[in-house]
């Protein structure tokens, strides 16, 4: 046991300043396109692609793809490195193949709503054409990269990735202050793919290192087979939670848009207390990989005596000798629900502290973020309740999202889905109730008050599936 536990633990420690630092160099970024470029109705066109862009990275791959092939390679993995091969092969050149015309398909489909929204961004057709092409590339390498990174993880190679997140941030500020003074808004796409293709150039070399196989073993492999069993349990699995991503990403447009009609900077005041209840889940949210990499391979490891142990059986009832017993069947399911369970406890001995000092300071806390700007005091105040509010759920919604890598682990995604479909389902009727009663703090308390049962559901469902 203290075998298991000591690298697992030491990557969590070694990988979180990493993780941190590559999420502050993001920051880093945004606020230097502030200072830069201000805000005119051509950085407006640029952020709406750009939002457009981070939901279908998340939609194709970071909510999707990643989650359902790093529990689908290590159970390959667990056969032997040749399956693990053929495995990657396979939804490798799928995915080559697949999402470039996908990432196009849907920034044209975007482009032409977008025509709706800015008949006038001051802008050539040119440079629109330009932006628009850049960020449909963008979602195109990006959704590759995640794929290599759910390759590594697999592997629990694991610093990789969040070094060249961080440089990845260096090369993007570089680009876009070297091509500023002739590209204009243009050199922000064009940045963005500089550092999406240094990352993948890396991730990739290692990928083919650690898999023993050639560049073009992976770029053009032998043979497409698109119907292995391994791409139909991928598209299958990947259809599941990509409805589970939409049904999450919904909820904070139902919130902004029932807040838009409380007046003038509801929806603002709502933003700035959300970005705040952000910090907590960047705390945490660094572990998470390592922790399904993890968790995945115990599951995979189950998996595998329970396959090997109806071999046995039916062996054994053939030849009439006696079953074998079941206790090294259920070990890999004890190690897996005890780490989850340590998880669990951790974050509440962790996080419980950090959250209630955050409860007790966020007022010093917003008024020192927000409190030179144009905000009044009586809207800082109000920023203060809102942050408040959420926070009293924020700790059963860490949890969730842990025990959330535990399902994915056991490839339990309909667990998943339905537990968006159920926040998805009850957040507007709550919210649309508690409004009633306290305006736009109904909605903070709609989400909290609805991490406490979606919680629940999330561990119940997976103390069922626990059992022997």
């Amino acid at each position: 046991m203290p075998k298991t536990r000591s690298p697992l633990l030491k990557n969590l420690l070694s990988l979180m300043p990493l993780g941190l630092l590559g999420r502050a160099g993001t920051l880093l970024i945004y606020a230097l396109l502030a200072k830069w470029f201000g805000a005119t109705e051509g950085t407006d066109f640029i952020y709406y692609y750009w939002s457009i862009a981070t939901f279908l990275i998340e939609l194709l791959s970071a909510a999707s793809a990643y989650s359902v092939l790093v529990p689908l390679l290590a159970e390959a993995r667990s056969e032997s490195e040749e399956a693990a091969r053929r495995c990657v092969q396979a939804v490798f050149s799928l995915y080559l193949i697949v999402m470039p015309g996908v990432s196009c398909l849907f920034i044209g489909i975007a482009w032409g709503v977008s025509q709706w929204f800015f008949p006038n961004t001051g802008l050539s057709l040119s440079a629109e054409i330009g932006i628009v092409a850049g960020f449909a590339c963008f979602v195109g390498i990006t959704t590759i990269r995640w794929i290599l990174k759910a390759i590594l993880d697999t592997y629990q190679v694991f610093h990789l990735p969040a070094v060249t997140q961080g440089v990845r941030a260096l090369i993007v500020i570089a680009t876009i202050y070297i091509g500023k003074p002739y590209l204009v808004l243009l050199s922000i796409p064009l940045a963005l793919i500089f550092g999406e293709l240094f990352q993948t150039f890396i991730l990739f070399r290692r990928c083919c290192a650690i898999l023993n196989l050639q560049a073009r073993h992976l770029l053009y492999p032998a043979q497409l087979r698109w119907k292995t069993p391994h791409t139909q349990q991928f598209l299958r699995q990947c259809l599941l939670m990509m409805g589970a991503a939409v049904s999450d990403g919904l909820n904070p447009v139902v919130d902004r848009g029932m807040g838009s009609s409380l007046g003038a900077s509801s929806v603002s005041k709502l933003d700035y207390a959300l970005r705040l209840c952000a910090i907590p889940e960047t705390l945490t949210g660094v572990t998470l990989p390592v922790l399904l990499s993890h968790w995945a391979k115990l599951a995979a490891g189950k998996r595998t005596d329970k396959k090997g142990d109806e071999r046995e059986e039916i062996h054994h009832c053939s030849s009439g000798s006696p079953e074998p017993e079941t206790g090294q069947t259920n070990k890999p399911n004890r190690v897996l629900q005890q780490s989850v369970w340590r998880g669990v406890v951790a974050i509440v001995v962790l996080m419980g502290p950090f959250l209630v000092g955050f409860y007790v300071f966020r007022g010093p806390i917003v008024n020192l973020l927000y409190g030179h700007g144009e905000l009044s005091e009586a809207g800082l105040r109000h920023i203060a309740s809102l942050l408040g509010i959420y926070l009293i759920g924020m700790l059963p919604r860490l949890m969730s999202r842990l025990l959330i890598r535990a399902h994915l682990a056991r490839q339990n995604h309909a667990v998943v889905l339905s537990a968006t479909l159920i926040r998805l389902v009850l957040n507007p009727l709550l919210n649309w109730i508690f409004m009633q009663f306290w305006g736009l703090s109904g909605i903070p308390w709609s989400t909290a008050l609805l991490s406490y049962p979606i919680c629940a559901f999330i561990a119940l469902a997976f103390f069922r599936s626990s059992r022997p």
